[in-house]
């Protein structure tokens, strides 16, 4: 059997983890869909919406190092499907939540399963997949998320809540995702790994950031995950709060945001692989905050609303798959891969997964609901400033280097 498997097996699991990812956004992103509704019901603050955001962050970011360490060790198979099944089981139970605390509780265990899905799920695409096609692959599985969890979420999820009442909602995701679950363990196989692979420990992977690159991505990370909770987070509410859409409206204006986002997952992944790691971030980064900046301060109508969001959905998402995966597959050796995109994804979702809500909603509750998506485009920013400083590891690009150095 040779080292990389067929096209077929590469593309065919990328098709069922680009899925289970999406079933990921809709719970993850779900909550601020259905916030118009369980807000008053709940009688929360804005703090509180804010922390219900960050709810599933603090067991993500421990599982999703822990995890990523563990399949280095055990395997990706053994490691990942496990966790899928107990996502899918606090998925469906977060409509069984009948106050804040409920809520907060049942999204904290939903994490578990969630964030050993990122780096583990992550991993396994990038050994599967040739080092040219990489940055597609990993682009096109975080494009699940956007797709499915924003994109085609906020369209589902509103009309499920406006039709069923919002308890229905969780239950109807994981039951479709049980299909997803049950392919995976019917097709995915053990990525073939080198027999000279050395497992290390996971202090190896806390060394790393002793590597400037690393800390620097590492801080891209915390950065581009704060803008994409506070933005999804309360967009919504700003949306009906504040510009006075009905939810149908202001879910059909995030979903602008996330059918571009899907597009920019797939295209600006594809384009790095050719132009470079950095200067599509940089550029990205700094064309995010500017749309968003314009979306904030006018007051539009439904139509240029949902071009300035897509935009900044476009060029935002766009540069998550290479900030959060494949730049951090590609600074680090195969055998720390699982363990370096969990430990990355640790800090970045301590940051912009559970502080960054908290402060959102402090701000929201402060100074109004514009304040949390000005946080978001102050994070675009940071993400452009940070990339200046890593190394660009795109193998066409480095392979080019090397050819210069050595004539």
């Amino acid at each position: 059997m040779s080292e990389k498997r067929s096209k077929t097996y590469e593309y065919g699991i990328l098709v069922f983890l680009v899925l289970f990812w999406g079933i990921v956004g809709l719970n993850r992103a779900g909550i601020g869909f259905i916030f118009p509704k369980i807000v008053p019901e709940f009688h929360m603050a804005f703090w509180q919406a804010g922390l219900l955001l960050s709810g599933t962050s603090v067991t993500w970011a421990f599982s999703s190092w822990i995890g990523g360490w563990l399949s280095d060790r055990r395997g990706r198979r053994k490691v990942l499907l496990p966790a899928v099944g107990f996502m899918l089981l606090m998925t469906a139970a977060m409509g069984t939540a009948w106050n804040f605390l409920s809520m907060f509780i049942v999204r904290d265990l939903l994490g578990i399963g969630d964030g050993v899905g990122w780096s583990v799920a992550e991993a396994a695409i990038g050994e599967e997949a040739s080092p040219q096609r990489r940055g597609l692959n990993q682009g096109i599985f975080t494009a699940g998320y956007t797709f499915v969890g924003a994109g085609l979420g906020a369209l589902i999820i509103t009309h499920l809540t406006v039709a069923l009442g919002w308890r229905w909602v969780f239950p109807v995701i994981a039951a479709a995702g049980a299909f997803v679950w049950i392919a995976l363990w019917a097709l995915m196989r053990e990525p073939l790994r080198r027999a000279e692979r050395r497992r290390l420990g996971w202090r190896a992977s806390a060394r790393l950031l002793r590597d400037p690159s690393m800390l620097a991505i590492t801080i891209a990370g915390c950065a581009v995950l704060s803008w994409l909770l506070l933005d999804y987070g309360f967009n919504l509410l700003f949306l009906t709060r504040m510009r006075h859409f009905s939810l149908i409206e202001a879910g059909e204006i995030m979903s602008a945001w996330g059918l571009a986002g899907t597009a920019g997952q797939i295209l600006l992944p594809l384009l790095s692989d050719f132009a470079g790691r950095k200067p599509i971030v940089i550029v990205s980064a700094f064309a995010c905050a500017l749309s968003l900046a314009f979306y904030i301060t006018g007051a539009y109508g439904f139509a240029l609303m949902q071009v300035f969001l897509g935009v900044s959905g476009f060029f935002g998402a766009g540069l998550l798959p290479i900030v959060l995966a494949t730049s951090v597959s590609e600074l680090v050796a195969d055998e720390l891969r699982g363990a370096a995109l969990g430990m990355t994804n640790f800090f970045g979702v301590i940051v912009g997964g559970t502080l960054m809500p908290l402060v959102g909603g402090l701000a929201a509750s402060r100074f109004g609901l514009e304040a949390a998506l000005w946080l978001a485009v102050a994070s675009q920013i940071v993400v452009a400033a940070s990339l200046f400083v890593v190394r660009e590891t795109a193998p066409r690009l480095v392979a080019r280097g090397a050819v210069a150095e050595v004539s």
